[in-house]
């Protein structure tokens, strides 16, 4: 569905604005729009411009997610945010009488607030069910492929919405249900406590070693072995309780039948000796029962830590033979190119020999016309060498007659025709008036300028620079300049960009970003 959304700034704050027309606004959902009270929704404003009507939508420190995960893409911790943000969204809509169906779920109107890292929906009051099927195949192109959960999930989410339509709420709850399962599956399968949110890990990736996993072992050995030791004192513990007990209602006994005791020490000996007898016996069959139940749990967690070794000797093991098939790959592709070169040095002593005779018979000498050389193989050495050795010089013997006839021929460069495509320009971006030059090359486009690290390709660490300012790309062989709604804005050739409006630079412009100006040449 087209939206007709379209860009403005207004002092110091960006919109993103939609057009309505001559629809009545005075349903109830515009009010509760304005009144901002579901915190996942984009604030938006209602304003009547020529009896036309307009949503203006603040954007101020968003990015869609198309822009903010086209340099660094969505991983799995990521799209645990998503669902639980887009959850809690429709349940508070529910809850002030705004529809599910109103959620306008593009690449574009989905945004990220890129200091909290949160999630922000566009709400417009009508039936937007038929983006949603398009958002979930184009959510799969901008996850980590790196990442396979993340892109299991991406797909699973395709499934869920093909099943269940637009029932963003239930389809939101289960997908994040199932990433938290997961999420303790895994944890428990490791032993360790399940975590309610990953951090962004993908920064930072170490190559496994098998070193690495010993060395995890050794630890981990460590650790069950402290378990083990205080879990053997607490045992013993009640052991010593028990017998204690035991020993004291013994004592009891001893002290009644050897000396006379009146009928109130009687009652009192009596209810002593029942009470100690009870709690060592008491304590002895709980220390009992608690033994075969941490034996129990002992092997369960032999069984989970030896599961989980397996698992990543595999991977490290599966690194190490890709590793090996690549330097054998390496070492066979050298093999096959220095035989290549022995052949061709063949060929070449083969035809100092001969080259005479074929500078002075031509063809007739030793060439494709006249084979009397090569079959004359048959006689030397017979029928059993002539099917190896009669391929090779019929194609030694086609080579040099193409070299001599190329020889022979005179010498005509040609024109070249130049095709009408237009030419790819690869300049740099030259900074101009800082005391250090900052370069920006244009080799690898897209390139998305900006001062947050991680998410931009090229990071400008000024305090008048966008977190995610601006996009290079390339079309059709030209080169485009595009602000991503930047706080101070883009400039080409003096003139301020719109936001999401692309412009074709070539070499000679003059590009500025924020207060910052290069020069492309």
């Amino acid at each position: 569905m087209n939206y007709n959304i379209r860009y403005e700034r207004d002092l110091s704050h960006n919109y993103m604005v939609v057009g309505l027309g001559d629809i009545d606004t005075g349903d109830y959902r515009y009010k509760m729009l304005e009144a901002q009270k579901t915190k996942g929704l984009m604030a938006c404003s209602l304003r009547n411009i020529n009896s036309d009507s307009f949503l203006y939508y603040e954007a101020d420190g968003l990015r869609s997610i198309a822009d903010r995960f086209a340099s660094k893409k969505m991983n799995y911790s990521q799209l645990i945010d998503f669902f639980t943000d887009l959850e809690k969204t429709c349940i508070d809509m529910a809850e002030y009488l705004l529809e599910e169906d109103s959620l306008v779920m593009t690449m574009d109107t989905v945004m990220v607030d890129l200091a909290r890292g949160s999630f922000r929906f566009m709400c417009l009051p009508g039936d937007n069910r038929e983006d949603i099927e398009t958002f979930a195949m184009e959510l799969t192109d901008i996850v980590d492929h790196n990442d396979e959960k993340a892109v299991n999930t991406a797909y699973e989410f395709c499934m869920l919405v093909e099943e269940n339509g637009y029932n963003l709420s239930v389809i939101a709850r289960m997908m994040r249900d199932k990433m938290a399962q997961s999420l303790e599956t895994v944890s428990q399968v490791e032993g360790q406590q399940p975590v309610e949110h990953i951090a962004d890990r993908s920064a930072v990736q170490a190559t496994p070693s098998p070193d690495f996993y010993e060395d995890f072992d050794e630890t981990e050995e460590e650790d069950t072995s402290s378990k083990g030791k205080s879990k053997d004192n607490d045992m013993k513990s009640y052991y010593i309780f028990s017998i204690l007990s035991i020993i004291i209602g013994l004592l009891g006994i001893a002290i009644r039948y050897r000396y006379p005791l009146t009928p109130r020490q009687n009652i009192i000996s009596l209810s002593i000796i029942g009470v100690t007898f009870a709690m060592g016996i008491a304590a002895l069959i709980y220390a009992s029962h608690k033994r075969k139940t941490l034996e129990m749990q002992e092997i369960d967690d032999n069984i989970r830590s030896e599961i989980s070794h397996v698992k990543k000797r595999k991977e490290a093991e599966k690194k190490n033979s890709a590793l090996t098939n690549k330097n054998e790959y390496r070492k066979k592709k050298r093999r096959s190119k220095s035989y290549e070169d022995d052949d061709f040095d063949i060929d070449e002593e083969i035809g100092n020999e001969f080259g005479g005779a074929c500078e002075k018979g031509g063809s007739s000498a030793f060439g494709p016309g006249n084979l009397a050389f090569a079959r004359s193989d048959e006689k030397a050495f017979g029928a059993a060498a002539h099917s190896v050795l009669m391929p090779n010089l019929q194609m030694f013997a086609s080579r040099k007659a193409d070299t001599y006839a190329h020889a022979s021929a005179p010498k005509d460069p040609g024109t070249t025709v130049l095709s009408d495509s237009p030419v790819k320009e690869q300049g740099r971006l030259y900074s101009r008036g800082l005391n250090n030059c900052i370069q920006i090359s244009t080799d690898k486009l897209p390139l998305t300028i900006g001062k947050m690290e991680g998410c931009v390709d090229f990071v400008i660490p000024h305090k008048t620079i966008s977190r995610i300012h601006a996009r290079l790309f390339r079309e059709n062989g030209n080169m485009f300049l595009i602000d991503l709604g930047s706080t101070n804005g883009t400039y080409h050739n003096g003139c301020r960009l719109q936001a999401q409006k692309p412009v074709r630079i070539v070499p000679g412009d003059e590009v500025r970003f924020s207060d910052i100006v290069f020069d492309y040449r």
